[in-house]
């Protein structure tokens, strides 16, 4: 029997994709990698239905992006980085019309004794044409955000993509 595959009824919702697009090409015309996390990754993987903003990740160097970003004529600005459990090296914001694009530059985050995780750039898939973040990463991260909702939805994601559990599941008959 095929496996059954879940089609979604539309796409999730997103902010227009044309600022992100800017921002990843002009980040990756300076040689660098960048990804696509947050509530964009969840929505690349079915898992929520609306892209409230764009976070993207990169793990090269501060003087790199921010060379990228204003050679590429965006409204771009530093941003706080680092505050809080946040431990990413630089921050910046860039404005959309109706939404503002995140860029962490070494994106890490303090578990609850204070060390720092780092949390690396990692593509793994693209959605739309963006690269996508691993979701393990993220799921780290929400863990450490103490998002639940959100590790919950990436740890049940992750359960069901696992290769143990599609061997279980043909060797169990169920599809």
């Amino acid at each position: 029997m095929p496996h059954a595959v879940k089609v979604p009824v539309s796409l999730p919702w997103t902010p227009p994709l044309l600022v992100v697009e800017a921002v990843l090409d002009a980040i990756h015309g300076h040689g660098a990698v960048a990804a696509v996390g947050g509530s964009g990754l969840l929505a690349a993987l079915g898992l929520v239905d609306r892209v409230r903003d764009w976070d993207v990740t990169t793990d090269a160097p501060m003087e790199t992006v921010e060379a990228a970003l204003q050679a590429s004529g965006l409204p771009a600005g530093p941003a706080p980085a680092g505050e809080g459990s946040y431990a990413t090296r630089a921050r910046f914001v860039v404005r959309g019309v109706d939404h503002n694009i995140d860029v962490l530059v070494g994106f890490a985050l303090r578990d609850n004794k204070g060390d720092v995780v780092p949390l690396p750039t990692r593509v793994t898939r693209t959605w739309r044409g963006l690269p996508i973040a691993d979701p393990d990463v993220w799921l780290r991260a929400y863990r450490l955000l103490q998002r639940h909702d959100r590790a919950d939805l990436l740890q049940h994601w992750h359960e069901e993509a696992s290769p143990v559990t599609v061997l279980r599941r043909s060797s169990s008959g169920r599809g």
